[in-house]
């Protein structure tokens, strides 16, 4: 971004597109309003060669997105559910992980090959669509996130430390790194769309920080999910799911 002033206003479109998604209460609308702030931005800035300022402008709005939608899903926690799509369904799974210890959280064995199996999917869909598709399944993936995390807020009567941990690092981690990822594998589309050809000069700094990101999200998920579930419990009464929450 350019100045503090883009920021701001970037920020503020996307808190505005989310809430009117939220409003829509269609779960099919939601991640569309979600991604339209971003996407052409994303294509505006990488069309004039500023893969920098398209990075720094995603990781914006990614940051505003997940903090608006987490708000939204406090303040109203049954619109919620009926429209973030997975969002009841995340919430039991990992509310089940934070009660008993037990899920795919807390098993590499599982988690790992699934993860590699999406890291697979999002660099395909991106390379075939500019990113579009893969950015919106992005979306997808973060609104839940985002309800999850307010269930545990209520679950913990709004205390501060839940909804920051609910926010697990791992997951922080592996958002950022697909969000480079998806900046930079946009460019293919779009320079072989306006005749520019396929270099892709100083992108390869770029995906190494992205893939080690995606390491570095296995590697700590797998040390630290355990002791992060029992520190969850702790902090929502047992790890009790919010009556309603779980149910569309």
């Amino acid at each position: 971004m350019r100045t503090a002033g883009a920021v701001c206003l970037l920020v503020a479109v996307t808190a505005a597109a989310a809430a009117a998604g939220f409003a829509s209460g269609q779960p099919v609308l939601l991640p569309i309003l979600c991604l339209l702030p971003a996407w052409p931005l994303m294509m505006l800035e990488l069309a004039a060669g500023h893969r920098a300022r398209a990075v720094g402008a995603m990781l914006v709005w990614s940051a505003a997105l997940a903090a608006t939608v987490t708000a939204l899903c406090l303040l109203w926690p049954a619109r919620a559910a009926a429209v973030v799509w997975n969002g009841p369904a995340y919430a039991t799974q990992m509310f089940h992980w934070i009660a008993t210890g037990e899920g795919l959280e807390s098993q590499p064995a599982r988690f790992v090959p699934r993860h590699l199996v999406e890291a697979g999917l999002f660099v395909g869909l991106s390379l075939l669509t500019g990113s579009l598709a893969s950015l919106l399944l992005g979306v997808v993936l973060l609104n839940f996130m985002a309800y999850y995390v307010a269930q545990v807020g209520l679950a913990s009567g709004l205390a501060p430390l839940a909804l920051a941990a609910a926010w697990h690092p791992w997951s922080l981690i592996r958002i950022a790194s697909y969000v480079v990822l998806g900046v930079v594998l946009a460019e293919p589309l779009l320079r072989k769309l306006s005749g520019r050809g396929p270099a892709l000069v100083g992108a390869r700094p770029w995906v190494v920080a992205a893939l080690i990101g995606l390491g570095a999200d296995l590697a700590l998920k797998a040390a630290l999910a355990p002791r992060w579930g029992l520190m969850l419990r702790d902090l929502t009464q047992g790890g009790a799911l919010p009556a309603g929450a779980g149910a569309w």
